[in-house]
């Protein structure tokens, strides 16, 4: 009866410090959780901002001023523009 009340006694202790490592593990398991939804939404605010940014720099308007002040473009005459057929 000693020996099953000692094995008993093993046995809860073992169960004791798997509850122990188990809930300390699932606490790192959930701060990991909370550092990379943070590195999410900063990743979405980044790319929500830099969206509005291309859309800022690729306006029609911003493209033909820069080619027409900037980089003196001009559309081409008639003469200059040839027209393949296949």
């Amino acid at each position: 009866m000693r020996a099953i009340n000692l094995f008993l006694l093993v046995l809860v202790v073992a169960s004791a410090l798997a509850v122990v490592v188990l809930v300390a593990e699932d606490r790192r398991l959930t701060q990991q959780i909370a550092v990379a939804r943070d590195g999410i939404e900063r990743l979405e605010g980044t790319y929500a901002e830099l969206q509005l940014e291309e859309g800022t720099l690729t306006a029609q308007g911003r493209i033909e001023r820069i080619a027409t002040q900037e980089l003196g473009m001009r559309p081409p005459a008639e003469d200059q523009i040839t027209v393949v057929f296949r």
